[in-house]
C-alpha cells in the first residue's frame, strides 16, 4: 500500500477498534473518499485489505461492512480455543526449551510495553503471538494450525466487542502463564490458560441491535 492507503487504512481500523465503526455498519466507498480527498481506487483497495483480516466484510452487489460475530459464533470459537489451548499449554510445559521460555517471556514484556504506551491495537496482536508461541512450542503443527485460524477470528471479536481493560488483565494472565509453564506445572498451566480464556469471553459486550448515530465523515474527520 502507498502512503495514503496506509493513513486510511489505519484510520478505519483505529475507528473499528475504538467502536467508532459498529458491526454491521456499511462503509460506503464515496464517502469514505471525499473524507480522505482521495478517488475511490485507493479506498476499494484498503477494504480489501480489511477484509483479508476480516475486519469488513464485502458483499457483492451491496459493499463493505464492518464485520459483526454473533454471540453464538463467539461462544463456538473460545469453546474450541479451551480445548485446544489447554492441552497445547500441557505439551509447552513438557517440551519449552530455555530460548522458547526466553523468547516467551520477552513477548510477555513486549505486551506490558504496549499497554504503558496505550497502543491496544498492537496489544491485541500480541495478546494472539503469545498463544500462538505457546502453540508452536507444543510441538504439535495442528495445534498451532487451528489455533492460528481460531486466534485471526477472536482477534476480530475481541476488537469490535472488547474493553480495553480486558486486554490489560490479559497481560497479567500471561505473565502467570509463563510462570506456570517455566515451573513445568501442567495442571496450574492449564488451569491458568482456561480461567484467561474464559475471562476474555465473558468480557465480551455485545449489541441486539447497533445505533450509528455519526456518518462516516464525521467519523473520519474526527478520528
Amino acid at each position: 500500500m502507498n502512503a495514503k492507503e496506509i493513513e486510511i487504512y489505519d484510520k478505519i481500523k483505529q475507528a473499528i477498534i475504538q467502536q467508532k465503526l459498529l458491526p454491521n455498519m456499511q462503509l460506503v466507498e464515496k464517502e469514505i473518499a471525499e473524507s480522505f480527498g482521495v478517488s475511490r481506487t485507493p479506498v476499494r483497495n484498503v477494504l480489501r485489505r480489511l477484509a483479508y483480516e476480516r475486519l469488513v466484510k464485502i458483499i457483492a452487489n451491496r459493499g463493505a461492512f464492518v464485520t459483526s460475530s454473533s454471540k453464538r459464533e463467539a461462544t463456538e470459537v473460545f469453546e474450541m480455543r479451551r480445548i485446544l489451548e489447554v492441552e497445547a499449554v500441557k505439551k509447552a510445559c513438557q517440551l519449552a526449551t530455555a530460548e522458547q521460555l526466553f523468547e516467551l517471556e520477552q513477548m510477555v514484556e513486549e505486551e506490558e510495553n504496549s499497554h504503558l504506551h496505550i497502543d491496544y491495537y498492537d496489544a491485541i496482536q500480541m495478546s494472539g503471538d503469545f498463544h500462538l508461541k505457546i502453540a508452536e512450542i507444543a510441538g504439535n503443527s495442528y495445534f498451532y494450525q487451528y489455533l492460528e485460524d481460531l486466534i485471526s477470528l477472536t482477534h476480530v471479536i475481541i476488537s469490535i466487542y472488547g474493553k480495553t481493560q480486558e486486554e490489560k488483565d490479559a497481560c497479567l494472565h500471561h505473565r502467570h502463564i509463563f510462570h506456570a509453564i517455566k515451573k513445568r506445572d501442567e495442571q496450574l498451566a492449564a488451569e491458568l490458560a482456561l480461567e484467561h480464556l474464559i475471562d476474555m469471553e465473558e468480557h465480551l459486550q455485545f449489541r441486539d441491535k447497533n445505533q450509528f448515530s455519526a456518518s462516516l465523515t464525521e467519523i473520519f474527520n474526527n478520528n
